[in-house]
C-alpha cells in the first residue's frame, strides 16, 4: 500500500512538472508573439521606445521639420492634475535646450484626440510651467503632438498644425500655443510619410529609421540589459492586461468574460479553460486563436460584430 502512495505521488509529481513546463513554453511563445506584433503605434511600446531620447528627438525633429532640435530633457507618463483633482497623464512630455515645450500622444482612438482634449492638454502645460509670481511673458512657447492611427480631422492633410488666429486679417495671435495632428494613414513619399510607414511597422528590419530600427530591434530581439529587460516584461504585463479589460469592456459573452478575467489572475491558460468551461466552446477557442496570433484589434471586434465573428470563426477551422 505504502509502495502504491508513493508511485502515485511520484507521477502526480511529474504531470505537475510537465504542466509547469508545458505553462512555460505557452508563456515565452505568447510573449514572443505579441513582441513581434508591436508597434510604435502601440502607446505602451511606444513609452518604451522614448525612453531612448534620440527616438524622441527624431520624431520631433521629423514632424517639426527642426533638424537642429536637440532636447533638454523628457518625462515619460508625466501626471499632470488640475486644482478640481481632474489629472492628465502625458504619454511624453519634453524640454529642448531653448525651454520649448512639447507633449507627444500617441492615440489609435479618434475620442483620445479630440480638440477639446488638446485644448485641456495645452492648459494644463500652461499651468504647471508658469511659478508663482512670474509674467506672463515667460510662457515657454508649447507643442501639443497627436500621432494617429486615422485621419481624426477628416480634412484628408499629412500633418495638421493649429494656430489661433485673428480672423478679421488672418494674422496669427502669436499666443505661443501650437497643436498638431500627425495623421499617419497618409503615407506620402516624403520625410513625414516615411515616418509614418515606421510607426506601423513591426519588423525592425523593414523600419527606415536607423534611431528607431535600432531602437526596436534591441526592445525585440532582447538585446538588453537588467533593467530593460525588467521594463519589456512590465510592459509585456500591462498590454495583456490592457487587452484582456478592453475585451470586456466591450461585452463578450458570459462565459469569455469569466475565462478573461481570470486571465489577470491566473494567467492566460488558466483563464480561458474557465471561460470553455462555460459552454462557450467556439468563441473560447477563437479568443484564444486571436491572443496567441497578438491579433488584439480583431479580439476587440469579434465582441461586437457578428458577421466578422463568423469570418473568423469559419478562417480559424472553428
Amino acid at each position: 500500500m505504502k509502495k502504491t502512495n508513493s508511485t502515485n505521488a511520484k507521477k502526480s509529481g511529474r504531470l505537475k512538472a510537465n504542466s509547469k513546463r508545458t505553462r512555460r513554453k505557452m508563456d515565452a511563445l505568447e510573449k514572443k508573439k505579441i513582441i513581434a506584433s508591436l508597434t510604435l503605434m502601440d502607446d505602451l511600446f511606444m513609452q518604451v521606445v522614448l525612453e531612448e531620447q534620440a527616438c524622441t528627438e527624431y520624431i520631433l525633429q521629423t514632424i517639426l521639420d527642426k533638424s537642429s532640435l536637440k532636447l533638454k530633457e523628457q518625462r515619460l507618463q508625466k501626471r499632470l492634475p488640475n486644482l478640481h483633482g481632474r489629472a492628465l497623464v502625458l504619454d511624453c512630455l519634453c524640454t529642448d535646450e531653448k525651454g520649448l515645450l512639447y507633449n507627444i500622444e500617441v492615440q489609435n482612438s479618434s475620442a483620445g484626440a479630440t480638440p477639446k482634449r488638446a485644448r485641456y492638454h495645452a492648459a494644463l502645460m500652461d499651468t504647471h510651467t508658469l511659478k508663482k509670481g512670474e509674467k506672463f511673458s515667460k510662457l515657454p512657447e508649447s507643442y501639443v503632438i497627436f500621432i494617429t492611427d486615422k485621419d481624426v480631422l477628416g480634412e484628408g492633410e499629412q500633418l495638421y498644425r493649429i494656430e489661433r488666429v485673428i480672423r478679421k486679417s488672418g494674422s496669427l495671435f502669436r499666443d505661443g500655443s501650437h497643436i498638431f495632428y500627425f495623421n499617419t494613414s497618409r503615407q506620402d513619399d516624403n520625410a513625414l510619410g516615411k515616418l509614418a510607414k515606421d510607426f506601423k511597422e513591426a519588423d525592425p528590419k523593414e523600419i527606415q529609421s536607423e534611431v528607431l530600427s535600432h531602437r526596436v530591434a534591441s526592445l525585440k530581439e532582447g538585446k538588453l540589459d537588467r533593467e530593460g529587460e525588467k521594463k519589456m516584461n512590465v510592459l509585456l504585463e500591462k498590454y495583456r492586461k490592457k487587452a484582456v479589460e478592453e475585451g470586456i469592456e466591450k461585452g463578450l459573452a458570459q462565459g469569455i468574460q469569466q475565462g478573461l478575467e481570470q486571465c489577470l489572475e491566473q494567467g492566460l491558460q488558466q483563464g480561458l479553460e474557465k471561460g470553455l468551461e462555460k459552454g462557450q466552446n467556439r468563441l473560447a477557442l477563437l479568443v484564444g486563436q486571436l491572443l496567441n496570433a497578438g491579433r488584439m484589434d480583431d479580439l476587440k471586434r469579434v465582441s461586437f460584430d457578428e458577421e466578422y465573428r463568423e469570418k473568423l470563426l469559419k478562417e480559424f477551422g472553428l
